[in-house]
């Protein structure tokens, strides 16, 4: 089954109705191909009014969160020391974000593809690379 994990950045327009972001997490819910991690659930929480936190954590009680395991963890690292030398700097958030994605053959949903340079994760190609102005 194909999974989609959302970047906490697209979670926020998503969960906020916005076209087309909205649309795809709501196939995704309904297809059970949403995917959490507990990184972005701390993102997304973090900063989340209290009717936004209410949604989110409906979505938590349906789909819970994939966790970071010390095997998540270790590809984490491996991604940091991979391309610091080359010059990125990539965030241990993003790379605990794109491990999970590795170990759960997650397809990942972000804005920002330029934050995740691993050749080993897919990308979700059709999301538009900008979200909408305000």
């Amino acid at each position: 089954m194909k999974l989609y994990l959302t970047d906490t950045n697209v979670l926020i327009y998503a969960l906020a109705g916005k076209s087309p972001w909205a649309a795809l997490l709501k196939t995704w819910i309904k297809k059970k191909q949403l995917a959490l991690s507990s990184i972005v659930v701390a993102e997304f929480l973090s900063g989340a009014t209290s009717a936004e936190a209410e949604t989110f954590e409906a979505l938590l009680d349906k789909f819970g969160s994939l966790p970071i395991d010390t095997a998540t963890a270790r590809v984490a690292a491996n991604y940091r020391k991979q391309f610091s030398p080359k010059g990125y700097k990539l965030k241990l958030p993003d790379c605990l974000i794109a491990a999970t994605c590795k170990i759960y053959k997650a397809k990942l949903v972000t804005f920002n593809p330029s934050d995740y340079p691993m050749k080993d994760i897919c990308i979700y190609k059709p999301i538009p690379s900008k979200p909408p102005s305000p």
